[in-house]
């Protein structure tokens, strides 16, 4: 059964003019309200299927305003998983784990709320607090889970004679993260302990999350969307994951030297559009495919994918001072940093070992970057 609205509250439309949204690239109209999402339909009507689709997760996206009211509260909508019935155990498990939004006040991370595990429209409460009396900024970060976090916004209610004001222009530079589930968050309970997030927290930046959990074969298709965004100040790439089992976004089977070259077509696309400004490439982190014995369906062992993504950026830097590379292996090179249910993605440990890792290799970039750049 649907929840009604608050009527005590004042209900603010969700494209307001005054919320400040982060990674929303587009609004979508479904369920009686709007689904934000990552990616253009433009763009995900030419994208792998299942790519395509972790587009509309809500991973990264966050809304900032200011506000005196000592409440607030979201009117949303799960959208259920489109494996449903789940397909396996894992998948029921990872299906059934509560939505949280991470909430910060003035730039500091305060707690994160659980939502209901249900796919029908409830309200959130963000906070009920009366010592937030005093006017301050607000952000709040959308659930990220893949199975559960495409979300549907019906309202953002506030106290009827609460002010509502514009947040102030954020002009730190912006880090766009592309990889696969590991980017999107997977492991870990709240979008705030994403690496994502963790890394922005550490540098002081504005993280973009293009993670696409279960996907992101370096299909150019992707590269080309990156390509056509302005938004971003430094560029970071984890792929090979999910390649590792040698086929290609349509199953087809696919080399280590194939995905090498995709990998190099992926760089030149971007390259041509952004010629100078900095890219880091992470190498995939420890993988069960390591720790288990044999190949995968092509004979090939995960080294390989690992050996051709470096040799395509140790031949790029040579011409490209603006290009970077840091081993993912250096991060997480134990299963004791994975989760224990699969052995591929990333625990609490984990998560916080890749952040630490990825914010040492980006820390000189976006600091040169806070200098030369000026936002428009």
């Amino acid at each position: 059964m649907q929840t009604k609205s608050d009527t005590t509250l004042q209900w603010l439309d969700v494209q307001d003019q005054r919320l400040d949204w982060l990674n929303v690239a587009d609004w979508e109209q479904r369920e009686g309200g709007f689904q934000p999402v990552r990616v253009p339909k433009a763009w995900r009507d030419q994208w792998p299927a299942k790519t395509a689709r972790r587009g509309m997760s809500a991973a990264g996206i966050a809304v900032r305003f200011r506000t005196d009211s000592t409440k607030l509260v979201f009117s949303v909508t799960f959208v259920d998983s489109p494996d449903s019935p789940p397909s396996s155990p894992a998948a029921g498990w990872e299906r059934s784990r509560p939505p949280f939004f991470s909430l910060y006040r003035d730039g500091k991370y305060l707690t994160s709320i659980a939502a209901l595990t249900h796919f029908e429209r409830q309200e959130v409460m963000i906070y009920n607090d009366r010592e937030f009396s005093s006017e301050a900024e607000i952000q709040v970060l959308l659930p990220f889970y893949y199975r559960n976090a495409e979300i549907v916004m019906h309202g953002i209610g506030i106290e009827p004679g609460a002010r509502l004001l514009p947040a102030s222009r954020d002009l730190r530079p912006r880090v766009f993260f592309h990889g696969d589930s590991i980017t999107h968050g997977h492991g870990v309970t709240s979008p705030r302990e994403t690496y994502v997030r963790q890394v922005a927290d550490r540098l002081g930046c504005v993280g973009i999350n293009y993670g696409f959990g279960g996907t992101a074969w370096a299909d150019n298709i992707v590269a080309q969307t990156i390509a056509s965004r302005t938004d971003w100040d430094v560029l970071v790439i984890m792929l090979g994951t999910n390649s590792f089992a040698g086929a290609d976004a349509d199953g087809r089977p696919e080399t280590a030297e194939q995905y090498a070259q995709k990998y190099e077509a992926f760089l030149a696309t971007i390259r041509a559009a952004a010629p100078k400004k900095p890219i880091l490439c992470v190498t995939p982190i420890l993988n069960r495919a390591d720790i288990e014995r044999g190949g995968n369906q092509n004979g090939e062992r995960p080294e390989l994918y690992r050996e051709g993504i470096t040799r395509v950026v140790r031949q790029r830097q040579i011409a490209d001072p603006n290009l970077y590379l840091a081993d993912g292996l250096q991060m997480v090179d134990d299963p004791l940093f994975l989760l224990v249910t699969d052995r591929v993605h990333p625990n609490d440990t984990g998560m916080h070992r890749i952040a630490e890792g990825v914010a040492a290799a980006l820390k000189p970039l976006v600091e040169k970057a806070r200098q030369n750049f000026s936002r428009d």
